[in-house]
């Protein structure tokens, strides 16, 4: 396989709507979003709020017993294809991902380093008490990372691992009670991604820049469902992590076997380890998934910044403004398909952390967004959405 990144059709899509503002006398900043489309049309936006005046908001809130902070995520619901927003529900943890199974939908995050977890079994009317699946880990979640195959549901996580952060993968079967503790497995922590790094350089690995140390940052899970694909295989799904590496548009990638929930690295044909893939936006969390329909991977994620920055600027904040629609057959060949929104100069113009869902013909998407008091990519104050109608045409 080879790897490129190819403009196309630099045209603006459909507005940018609020989802969600924080107060202008609140202390708040919101956290990176889910988002999914229900079969009626109805979409559903999860996100959390940090910050000193979360102690004071009204509805369900956590607390942070290890760093004293307190914590509530809101989940947004909208009927009308994302131009108004109404609340439809407090939680207390973070990190959260919308799923669907079945009727139900599932809300799963992070609470003081434990899976907790909510469940909706109409729509997102109405939400059960959070019940907590775990003790505490010290879990690191991923907004939308989650994926079906098969009878089971899969969802990655970091935790603390060898003096870093390694992958943990927690498995639970559809179509059953999930708000059960014995329905979910956790596989075992593998090592930091330096230790998969080999010694030398091979097809397909290429180093990180000296100096800088690469590290796992948001796991999200892919199915290879192609049996031409070189790395297609039963029992076997790929995790692809933003990652820290000194360049932007690089993510790493590794084998995840079903069965035992263990992750080792994707070798190329001579057996050779593959850990690197050219991802756009792959230096930032995205978003990824497989539409069966046009059979094509599609990403939202950062555009970064132009040129070719190496090092600490790979990671400067100017690059976090503008976000982008990318489609793939083969998860190395990309094509940018819509340029989603781009923000402004300076931290009100941040556009970052998106998620995606396949509403009908179109594709909508919500992302974390500066304000006018915010002061860097940490304190944004808004979630925003938008919409790119009939998407799968972008796919030329």
């Amino acid at each position: 396989m080879r790897g490129c990144m190819t403009d196309m059709r630099e045209t603006n899509v459909g507005p940018e709507t609020v989802v969600y503002a924080v107060p202008e006398d609140k202390r708040i900043s919101v956290g990176a979003p889910s988002l999914i489309a229900l079969p009626n049309g109805k979409l559903l936006a999860a996100f959390d709020q940090t910050g000193p005046d979360v102690k004071g908001l009204n509805g369900k809130k956590g607390h942070d017993a290890k760093r004293n902070r307190w914590m509530q995520g809101r989940v947004m619901a909208s009927t009308d294809g994302g131009a108004t927003w109404q609340l439809a529900a407090t939680f207390p943890f973070r990190r959260a991902s919308l799923f669907r199974d079945g009727g139900d939908v599932y809300l799963l995050g992070e609470a003081s380093g434990g899976l907790c977890q909510m469940r909706s079994p109409d729509g997102g009317g109405s939400w059960s008490a959070p019940m907590e699946l775990t003790g505490d880990l010290d879990l690191w979640l991923a907004p939308t990372a989650g994926l079906a195959d098969g009878e089971s549901w899969f969802v990655p996580a970091l935790l603390p691992s060898g003096g870093g952060m390694g992958v943990t993968t927690f498995r639970a079967p559809r179509g059953a009670s999930l708000m059960n503790r014995k329905a979910w497995t956790q596989g075992p922590v593998s090592p930091p991604l330096a230790q998969l790094l080999p010694v030398q350089s091979g097809t397909g690995c290429g180093l990180p820049l000296g100096g800088i140390a690469p590290a796992w940052r948001d796991p999200v899970l892919v199915k290879i469902a192609d049996p031409k694909h070189p790395w297609h295989a039963a029992g076997v799904l790929h995790v692809l992590g933003a990652t820290s590496s000194g360049r932007q548009h690089w993510a790493a990638v590794a084998r995840l076997a079903t069965a035992e929930l263990t992750l080792a690295p994707q070798t190329d044909p001579d057996g050779a380890p593959w850990i690197w893939l050219p991802v756009p936006g792959g230096h930032e969390k995205f978003d990824l998934f497989h539409d069966e329909s046009s059979r094509t991977y599609w990403l939202a994620g950062s555009r970064g910044l132009p040129g070719l920055p190496l090092g600490a600027p790979a990671a400067r904040e100017e690059g976090l403004h503008r976000l982008g629609l990318w489609a793939s057959e083969n998860l190395a060949d990309w094509r940018l398909a819509a340029p989603l929104v781009a923000g402004g100069e300076g931290p009100a113009g941040i556009r970052c952390d998106p998620s995606a869902a396949v509403c009908g013909n179109d594709l909508v998407w919500v992302c974390r967004a500066g304000g006018a008091r915010s002061r860097n990519a940490r304190e944004t104050a808004q979630i925003t959405c938008g919409r790119v109608a009939q998407f799968r045409a972008r796919n030329g």
